[in-house]
């Protein structure tokens, strides 16, 4: 569960501490649950145009997610992106 608005989120009803990137990649993970979603929306979501950008930074906070949600929620799709869900 994710609270947009209190800037929460728990996985069942424990709160989990997110950082502020994996709160807005696990935002827009929840907004296409069963959707993939590839690398380059990804970064367009987490980044602005003047940011500097690497694919494996995605890596590295979808892992951490994964951490904290549950290894098996989100799943990686090699060459299209990620599911969740």
């Amino acid at each position: 569960m994710l609270d947009p608005v209190a800037g929460t989120a728990n996985v069942a009803g424990q709160p989990i501490e997110l950082t502020a990137q994996e709160f807005r990649l696990l935002h827009l993970f929840l907004h296409r649950v069963g959707r993939v979603v590839t690398q380059a929306e990804l970064l367009d979501h987490l980044y602005g145009l003047n940011e500097e950008r690497s694919s494996n930074t995605i890596e590295v906070y979808v892992g951490r997610l994964r951490r904290k949600i549950g290894r098996d929620t989100i799943r990686t799709l090699r060459g299209l992106g990620y599911r969740f869900g």
